[in-house]
């Protein structure tokens, strides 16, 4: 009622202020210079001269010289900075009528900018054919702290601490007693032998013990392994239920289930029924994950980690699934004879997929175990793990702790045979400014292929529109590229990639932008590498802005819209959980550079023309995943994408329609991407919950 109230009396104090601002914007004048200068240029948004708004801002347009039918520079003005706008493909108005022959793509521009608090003024400009610069639109812009008025209080998103506390309060006493009257009516009644790896102290090992008292639905068996086997005094557990556990002896274990827990980390009190509830779900299920956060010395809860379903790929980077973690008790016996968490989960996955994840916080990590002094004895062990895995899988590499980022393992591949690649690259032929320097794209991505990259056994299939300079010509015939050209009148990125797939002769296609830089040497290798491993359809890597930020670690969907995870984060930073600097899975990657088979690219139909610019790339992902074949982003791999962070992302394109049609009842939920708990504007990996 008060929110209501507020909008009736607002709206028209804020209606006459927007007046005012835009007389005092003098659109109408910088309308007639436009004319005289030959130049013309819409603001599509904002649409308004004065906004209020928070941090960021996005402007688009279009802008065109009349003198020459070329597009016209755009800028833009805040605070004595000057921030050049890049070509957008995102359409938000029409062209006039006497500009339909024009390639619209190119005259639209954007401009993403961060402002800061307070008042500001912001003007756009274009530059006319004598190199001046005229104003197209003046703003006025009030920047506030994002926060929004909901019912009478400042809405803003609570931390992960006081979110836990919440929901905590929730779990009443008639919910435990709904999933008690649950779990006595379950058909399959699991048995659960918990095992404590006691190398703590007795107090930590009290906390766990706590934490398992507490159990909803209790367990069958209770052990502790470690060497100080000393009385464990102030616990209630019967002590038939509770003993010491030789692991070279693991057929002691009676339970149907394994659950292994380090001394001072806790199961959510709920953690077994839900456990045993998916197992009722779907009895096949020989492992269960579940997502897990950390808890402090005064039970505050942090760190968040909410887990990808079933990623094999994700698994070779580290031990995402280890706790919680239940494992059907045949697979346990063998799999952990080397008494290595990590090594049972490879060897388990090995033996079967049947894999589920839990998509609820059922365990906490005490700070003590992430932050233990046996970390480097881990890494020893995880590392042997990791490279055993290899060879029973048949692949080679060397497995090491990762430089940079402490706690994931990196895998130098070695390529068992070297296969034909073909590089297939459609092109417009452009040159494009990079930080001030013109850079002729095409020649420079080719000679960088040939010059750069270690990989030999490859080819180029360049297809064009039959608008290569003499120059450009020469170069890729100095390499011993196809040029194919696509003579349609109508341009499509789509049909251009199918074209250069069907006349190449790999066994692998590397679909690849022109504007593309390489800074890996071995980037061919490695991604071909992953296509050893069964079931993978599709291959990525990491994209970053000439300015070292990045632009693609992978395509999570929120809302059932693909979007660039992580974008504008460093270039060089870890991710959350390792998801920008190793391989994980994804639905799917930017078509920029993407690896498939060529079969499989050809059994697919290839990119889907009817999506002639943009989501023909996820849609072929998708396409894929539907069949059972994986995506993996691996980026330990860097490329450069030579376009500026302030374009647009390119994902929110012309096809959006027919995408939505297609894909929206397939896309309604992410399964590497938490939508319920991560963030969905600009997704980041980051928790967001408002109060």
């Amino acid at each position: 009622m008060l929110k209501r109230t507020l909008r009736t009396t607002l709206r028209p104090i804020s209606s006459c202020v927007r007046l005012i601002f835009n007389l005092l914007a003098f659109d109408w004048l910088f309308a007639h210079r436009l004319e005289k200068s030959q130049l013309r240029a819409t603001v599509d948004r904002p649409r308004s001269s004065f906004r209020i708004m928070s941090n960021r801002m996005t402007i688009t347009g279009w802008a065109i010289n009349d003198s020459n039918k070329e597009p016209a520079p755009v800028r833009t003005k805040l605070l004595g900075q000057t921030f050049t706008a890049t070509r957008s493909r995102q359409k938000k108005s029409s062209l006039p009528t006497d500009m339909h022959d024009v390639d619209e793509r190119n005259l639209r521009f954007s401009i993403s900018l961060k402002i800061p608090l307070g008042v500001r003024k912001l003007s756009v400009e274009a530059q006319d054919s004598h190199q001046q610069w005229i104003v197209i639109r003046n703003f006025f812009i009030l920047v506030i702290p994002k926060v929004r008025f909901r019912g009478g209080s400042w809405a803003r998103r609570l931390s992960y601490g006081k979110f836990v506390k919440q929901k905590n309060k929730a779990l009443n006493n008639v919910i435990f007693s709904e999933k008690q009257r649950h779990a006595a009516l379950m058909i399959e009644k699991p048995t659960f032998s918990i095992i404590i790896v006691a190398d703590q102290s007795q107090r930590e090992i009290l906390k766990t013990l706590a934490s398992i008292q507490e159990q909803l639905y209790q367990p069958h068996e209770v052990f502790l392994s470690g060497d100080d086997r000393s009385p464990i005094q102030g616990h209630t557990l019967e002590a038939t239920k509770l003993r010491w556990l030789q692991l070279n002896n693991l057929k002691e274990i009676t339970g149907s289930h394994c659950i292994f827990i380090e001394a001072g980390d806790r199961l959510h009190a709920h953690a077994l029924y839900e456990f045993a509830s998916a197992m009722n779900a779907e009895p096949g299920r020989d492992i269960i994950y579940a997502d897990e956060d950390t808890i402090d010395e005064r039970g505050l809860f942090s760190n968040p980690f909410f887990k990808p379903d079933w990623s094999p790929d994700y698994l070779e980077v580290f031990n995402y699934m280890e706790f919680p973690c239940c494992y059907r008790t045949k697979l346990v016996i063998p799999g952990y004879q080397n008494h290595c968490l990590y090594d049972l989960a490879l060897r388990s996955t090995e033996q079967s997929e049947r894999v589920y994840h839990i998509p609820k916080v059922l365990g906490h990590r005490h700070n003590y175990s992430q932050k233990t002094a046996d970390q480097t004895k881990k890494n020893v062990s995880g590392s042997k793990a990791l490279q055993a895995r290899l060879s029973r899988t048949g692949r080679k590499g060397v497995v090491s702790s990762h430089k940079t980022h402490r706690g994931c393992f990196f895998i130098s591949p070695q390529l068992t045979r070297e296969p034909l690649l073909s590089i297939v690259i459609p092109t417009a032929g452009k040159t494009r400014k990079v930080q001030g320097k013109d850079i002729d794209l095409l020649p420079n991505l080719v000679s960088q292929i040939f010059e750069l990259s270690s990989y030999r056994n490859k080819e180029v299939i360049v297809v064009d529109s039959g608008s290569l300079s003499n120059e450009q010509t020469q170069t890729l015939q100095n390499y011993h590229c196809k040029i194919v050209s696509d003579r349609e009148q109508q341009t499509s990125i789509a049909r251009k990639i199918n074209i250069g797939a069907r006349e190449s002769h790999g066994e692998y296609v590397l679909i690849l932008n022109d504007d593309i830089e390489v800074l890996t040497r071995d980037w061919l290798e490695r991604m071909l590498w992953h296509f050893e491993k069964p079931n993978v359809g599709v291959v990525g890597c990491r994209l970053v802005y000439p300015e070292g930020t990045i632009q693609h670690v992978g395509v999570v969907f929120v809302a059932g819209h693909p979007e660039h995870v992580r974008r504008r984060k460093a270039g060089d930073e870890g991710g959350y959980f390792f998801s920008s600097c190793a391989p994980r899975n994804y639905m799917a990657v930017t078509g920029a550079c993407m690896m498939t088979p060529r079969n499989v690219f050809i059994d697919a139909g290839g990119y889907d023309e009817e999506f002639p610019f943009d989501y023909n790339d996820v849609s072929y992902c998708l396409t894929l995943y539907k069949k059972g074949l994986r995506t993996v982003c691996d980026n330990g791999i860097a490329l450069m994408h030579l376009e500026s962070a302030s374009r647009a992302s390119e994902t929110a394109n012309l096809g959006s329609n027919r995408f939505e049609e297609l894909w929206a009842a397939e896309v309604v939920t992410d399964p590497f991407y938490n939508n319920q708990f991560l963030n969905l504007s600009k997704p980041a990996f980051i928790f967001e919950k408002k109060k």
